[in-house]
């Protein structure tokens, strides 16, 4: 999301490709929601709310995203099912004691890493809906996921980051900075985080650190268009024109449609 991580985690063009259902990668599955794409509604909500700040936050989608992730929400909706009620049990190693001899000790570090293991992969499925959700305008639905998600796993990085970014979208600036602090604190070189941040002090007009942030974003993944185009903005409020210039024609160059904004 923006991501919904929305702070989706440049899952911006593609939907389908941001919801790889079959592959669940530990802290980079939508890490970061989509700021590339419009929801009027979320835009309304963000200007009716009275603080312009908050539309740096706005997701823009075009019918083809929302048609997709409408999709991608029908195929979750399957595979979260069956993952919790997989879930409902606790899950136990299945071994002929007369074939495997291993102690009880052993069988329950086992058994909780299998629990640890469906957690993190329950956590991803919703992290993955709660984006979709996002981007198809469902935004308490998607909130909620999220909120499942970090219940699911508490140290799930690309959902707090997300519920950051949907958080700063309602305007919600305060709680936004506690997920995305913690996000950082749990994967300190997700380059999304620091550009969620980022924007989350631009917004409070804090620049000094937004521009850490933005830097320490194009440090840890130096193509990630959507940093650079912040960091234009922020040079453009400060008055650089040529930095200004050079973050956004390379935001431009790694595909963020600028144009559009």
């Amino acid at each position: 999301m923006r991501q919904i991580g929305i702070r989706l985690g440049q899952v911006a063009s593609s939907a389908a490709a941001a919801v790889a259902i079959t592959s669940l990668g530990a802290q980079s599955a939508m890490a970061k929601l989509p700021s590339t794409f419009a929801d009027p509604a979320a835009e309304d909500g963000a200007k009716s709310a009275g603080s312009p700040s908050t539309n740096l936050f706005v997701v823009r989608t075009s019918t083809a995203e929302k048609m997709q992730a409408m999709s991608n929400v029908s195929l979750l909706n399957e595979r979260i099912s069956q993952m919790q009620e997989n879930s409902a049990a606790a899950p136990k190693l299945n071994l002929d004691p007369n074939v495997t001899k291993i102690s009880p000790q052993k069988r329950e570090m086992f058994e909780r890493a299998m629990a640890a293991s469906q957690s993190r992969k329950l956590a991803a499925l919703l992290n993955q809906r709660g984006t979709c959700l996002a981007l198809i305008g469902e935004r308490s639905k998607a909130i909620s996921d999220l909120d499942e998600a970090v219940i699911s796993d508490k140290n799930y990085a690309p959902a707090f980051n997300n519920r950051a970014w949907m958080m700063a979208q309602a305007g919600n600036l305060d709680a936004a900075m506690v997920d995305v602090n913690k996000a950082i604190e749990l994967a300190p070189e997700m380059a999304e985080a620091y550009d969620t941040r980022g924007t989350i002090h631009m917004a409070l007009k804090q620049y000094d650190a937004a521009m850490k942030d933005f830097n320490s974003s194009v440090e840890h993944k130096d193509d990630y268009a959507e940093a650079y185009y912040h960091r234009a903005v922020l040079h453009k409020l400060q008055g650089r024109t040529s930095q200004f210039s050079a973050d956004e024609k390379r935001a431009i160059e790694l595909g963020y449609p600028v144009q559009a904004q």
